[in-house]
């Protein structure tokens, strides 16, 4: 609770007032998704965020796929935590201190083996990722929506906000509401607003999927704060209101007519 009253405060300062609303989906429509190319124009950058596993890149390329058909230009990118040169600096700490692991990600295996260490380099490493997230925002984000290309970006600023807050509640680093790295983000998100669809599911359908394409298993408290911190800043930073969806007893193709009702419907105002 302490945490979340954090960033209830961060929110309230910092981000625009609340004044977003939630389409919560939890099953499968029965309509049909006619795409409206009118409608979905208007909308520059759309971005996926939501728990590991809950569908984010399928549903990107399948809605960059509909979109191409269509004959708009699409621009698919991914803004995530831990980007370029901080994730040199992550691996090559993980090497010097702690050896390869198969179990964990190189950065939950720093936190879990070398706390005190993790500590003391993470403003170095939280420097070091604002600097790599502002070069894949410019080049990967901004010169693209320039040049009139519709964006489909995984993750984005608000998972990133999300992440550094996460990170620096497990190390013990005071990550403060009116920081520079979360300002500055925010000013990022000013330059690129995006219409956000958070993508959710059960936990045991997403160890299910975490074992199917092999990937690390996520530990309880990182879902946790996926869906209440990340899910609350993506609320408030969402340019329209944001959809949720939880894919856990639908198909890949329900999911995406999901999405393509919702995202008419949201944007026809």
């Amino acid at each position: 609770m302490y945490m979340i009253s954090i960033v209830e405060t961060y929110l309230a300062q910092c981000i625009m007032p609340d004044r977003k609303h939630v389409i919560w989906i939890q099953g499968p429509s029965r309509k049909g998704a006619n795409m409206s190319k009118r409608v979905l124009d208007k909308i520059s950058i759309i971005a996926f965020t939501g728990t590991v596993g809950s569908g984010k890149s399928t549903q990107m390329k399948i809605l960059a796929s509909n979109l191409k058909r269509k004959g708009t230009k699409v621009k698919l990118s991914f803004l995530k935590t831990g980007h370029i040169i901080a994730y040199f600096l992550t691996i090559i700490l993980a090497k010097m201190l702690i050896g390869k692991r198969d179990d964990v990600s190189p950065i939950r295996a720093l936190i879990e083996e070398k706390p005190h260490i993790c500590r003391r380099v993470f403003k170095l490493w939280l420097g070091l990722d604002i600097i790599s997230i502002s070069l894949k925002f410019l080049f990967g984000i901004y010169l693209p929506l320039k040049l009139g290309y519709t964006i489909l970006v995984e993750e984005y600023i608000p998972a990133t906000i999300s992440n550094h807050l996460y990170l620096s509640k497990v190390t013990g680093f005071t990550l403060r509401p009116s920081s520079f790295a979360t300002t500055f983000l925010q000013k990022l998100m000013y330059l690129g607003p995006a219409q956000i669809i958070f993508l959710d599911a059960e936990d045991i359908e997403l160890k299910h999927r975490w074992i199917r394409r092999k990937s690390f298993i996520e530990r309880d408290d990182y879902l946790k704060f996926q869906r209440t911190i990340l899910l609350l800043i993506s609320k408030r930073l969402s340019l329209n209101k944001l959809l949720y969806i939880n894919t856990s007893r639908q198909s890949v193709k329900e999911t995406n007519q999901q999405i393509m009702k919702q995202l008419i419907e949201s944007n026809s105002g």
